[in-house]
């Protein structure tokens, strides 16, 4: 009887450490946000992570931000740039964020876009920056894609510029 007692508290005590391991072994998404001293609108905060897709989600790459506008004007549109990196460090999607809401002098916005890529469920680091913003006089502001392309290399060392410069939507992603 002790035998198998023994036995038993030995099978349970392995079963509790691999669970143990398991649980600090698995890779937590990380978020980065891209400051631009001369942005108008500021990323206050910013997650990204996978979720698998069910009955009441979307899967993909999920991207969450909240952002500010620390301009002295109106703004009538934004668009973020969000884009996505596996376990690797290698390159997996780029995705913009549209938000066309009007958003006044000093006023705070939020969004989620969701990003479907092929290899998604492979995500591990995001990256978001504000690319561009539309004025209600309609000048428009445009980021520093050198200093963007500049923090993506400290992910991939050897990340394609001209990845930012294509049309959203085309095949050759």
């Amino acid at each position: 009887m002790r035998r198998i007692s023994y036995l038993t508290s030995t099978a349970v005590a392995v079963c509790l450490t691999c669970a143990t391991v398991y649980a600090y072994a698995e890779l937590k998404p990380a978020a980065r946000i891209v400051e631009q001293a001369d942005a108008p609108v500021k990323i206050t905060s910013y997650s990204a992570r996978y979720i698998r897709g069910s009955q009441y989600t979307t899967e993909g790459i999920h991207h969450e931000l909240k952002y500010q506008n620390n301009s002295d004007r109106q703004i009538e549109a934004l668009q973020v740039g969000l884009i996505s990196f596996d376990v690797w460090n290698q390159f997996l999607d780029r995705t913009n964020g549209l938000s066309t809401s009007s958003l006044a002098s000093g006023k705070a916005g939020s969004g989620t876009w969701i990003a479907r890529a092929y290899g998604d469920f492979s995500f591990l680091t995001g990256v978001a920056y504000v690319r561009r913003v539309r004025f209600a006089d309609g000048t428009i502001w445009t980021a520093d894609e050198d200093r963007i392309v500049e923090e993506l290399r400290q992910i991939e060392k050897d990340f394609d510029a001209s990845i930012l410069k294509k049309k959203e939507g085309s095949e050759d992603k």
